[in-house]
Formats: C-alpha cells, sequence, structure tokens
C-alpha cells in the first residue's frame, strides 16, 4: 500500500523539478530590453554593461563632469563576477532623474539557491553631453579624488 504514495509524490516532485527548470529556460533566453543612451535608463544600462564586463574606462564615461569618481575608482572597486539587472523605476524631474534597479547577484544555475538582490538608486543630471551619473553610484562606496 505505500508505494501509491511514494509513487504520486514522485510523480510531483519530477513535474516541479521540470517546471523549475522550464522556468529557468524561458527566463534566460528572454530578450534583453536596450534603452536609449539619451534616456536616465540607457546611461545606467550601459554604464552597468560596462562596469560588470570590467570595461572600467568605457564605464567611467558615464560619470557627470564635477564627479570626484573616475575608471582608478573602479579598478579598486570590488565587483561580482555576474548580475542581472531589472528597471525598477524611473523619476525625471527637470535636469535630474532618479533610476532603480534591482540588481540580482549569485546564483550558478537554475536550482542554486545562493542568489542574492539589493536595490540600487542612480542619480543622474542633464549635461551638455547628456544624462551623466551624479554622486558615487554602485559598487562604489567612495571616490578617491576631490571634485573635479
Amino acid at each position: 500500500m505505500s508505494s501509491r504514495p511514494n509513487r504520486v509524490l514522485a510523480i510531483v516532485v519530477g513535474a516541479v523539478v521540470v517546471l523549475a527548470l522550464v522556468v529557468a529556460v524561458l527566463s534566460a533566453n528572454r530578450p534583453v530590453t536596450t534603452y536609449d543612451e539619451a534616456t536616465p535608463e540607457g546611461v545606467v544600462q550601459s554604464y552597468l554593461t560596462a562596469a560588470l564586463k570590467g570595461d572600467n574606462d568605457q564605464a567611467a564615461t558615464y560619470f557627470a563632469t564635477d564627479s570626484s569618481c573616475d575608471a582608478s575608482d573602479l579598478d579598486r572597486a570590488s565587483m561580482v563576477d555576474s548580475a542581472q539587472v531589472y528597471l525598477v523605476d524611473t523619476e525625471v524631474d527637470g535636469d535630474s532623474a532618479r533610476v532603480q534597479v534591482q540588481l540580482v547577484m549569485g546564483g550558478g544555475g537554475p536550482l542554486d539557491t545562493s542568489e542574492y538582490s539589493e536595490d540600487q538608486i542612480f542619480r543622474l543630471t542633464r549635461s551638455a553631453e547628456g544624462w551623466r551619473l551624479a554622486g558615487t553610484p554602485w559598487p562604489l562606496w567612495d571616490c578617491e579624488g576631490g571634485v573635479k
């Protein structure tokens, strides 16, 4: 009699595993939205893409001209190996903008539970060069130089 409940349990567990794998494959193959660099979202996306690839010189081009941060600050920063970034919210008020993203880091596979997430807010200002990152953006906590 006990083999029937075990068989049902095995079928349910198998179905859950298959469903988890299908969800993982579908989410991994989801197309990435590309934002225009003329928008605050596009600047944040381009900055994070460059920073996550380790292209710190490119990432630093998105800092505001009066920023105390530069590529050498990114060189010293502790960077994750990979992250998924999700746009949460954008607020634009004149020449200032605020872009909130969720960074999901860690996790090596579809059943790996070691991933974690954190929300980050990027503040931007509009200048003649377009939207640029103000303040000290993630992954930086402080920058060595003074105001340039």
